[in-house]
């Protein structure tokens, strides 16, 4: 929703118009609306209980989501599904990285074999907030190594949150590897407020955007949009449903 200067007087008017910012973006943050809506933080808070109480949002810290499951499949559960095309997908996604530059690594099990297939002796910088890949690249001398903390979440084994956006905010990386709960035509999405507005913040200090992630993904859904697909270079997968368009497909 784009801030038009209006001021939102009527309240019905106003929980009306963060419906409609929620179900376009499945997430919005409380801070945003005060400045959307020309209101004040109280009455936000007032307007985003009451959604949260006749059960039309999920409040969630920061703001309000939308009504759907409050997190990803456990990282456990990922990791054994679709394990060959994964590993086909990173293979090919390996291939964009250039010697000498900065790289992000999202959070997921198809970046978890990116990097293990990272080139040696190639000069890069990896940052991540995955725990796994982390520990996978923690070993290798000549990779420069940056974690990226916050608050550890136990099912995607990767750090959120306020300190984690923070963390983010002054590095810029060459390439971003970005893993998706689900896809669609209109683009990627995540499962938690919390991912998806790391994701956008990866995706901000990147120079260019690579969604990695089996076909599956198309089949699944996911309640908060991180972006659309003019936010990104490419899709390295392994098919993609008939007639999709969004962006330049890499079969891996």
């Amino acid at each position: 929703m784009k801030d038009t200067g209006q001021r939102y007087s009527d309240a019905p008017d106003r929980r009306a118009a963060i419906l409609r910012r929620i179900e376009l973006d499945g997430y919005v943050a409380a801070t945003d609306l005060v400045a959307e809506l020309g209101v004040s933080a109280n009455t936000v808070r007032r307007d985003l209980r009451r959604l949260a109480g006749d059960g039309l949002v999920r409040a969630v810290r920061g703001g309000a989501a939308a009504t759907g499951p409050a997190a990803a499949t456990p990282f456990t559960d990922r990791s054994a599904q679709a394990s060959d095309a994964k590993g086909a997908i990173a293979a090919a996604a390996v291939r964009h990285v250039e010697p000498g530059t900065a790289v992000a690594l999202d959070s997921g099990t198809t970046t978890l074999e990116i990097a293990k297939l990272l080139p040696a002796d190639a000069g890069l910088t990896v940052i991540t907030h995955s725990l796994p890949a982390i520990a996978v690249l923690a070993p290798r001398p000549e990779v420069t190594l940056i974690g990226v903390g916050g608050q550890y979440g136990r099912d995607t084994r990767s750090f959120g949150g306020p300190e984690t956006l923070a963390a983010l905010e002054n590095v810029s990386v060459r390439t971003l590897f970005l893993a998706a709960t689900a896809l669609d035509g209109s683009g990627v999405y995540g499962a938690t407020p919390y991912e998806a507005e790391t994701k956008r913040r990866l995706i901000a200090v990147a120079r260019r955007t690579i969604v990695v992630g089996d076909a599956r993904k198309f089949g699944l859904s996911a309640p908060i949009r991180v972006c659309g697909w003019d936010a990104v270079e490419r899709l390295v997968t392994d098919a993609v449903p008939e007639g999709f368009a969004g962006v330049q497909v890499e079969i891996g």
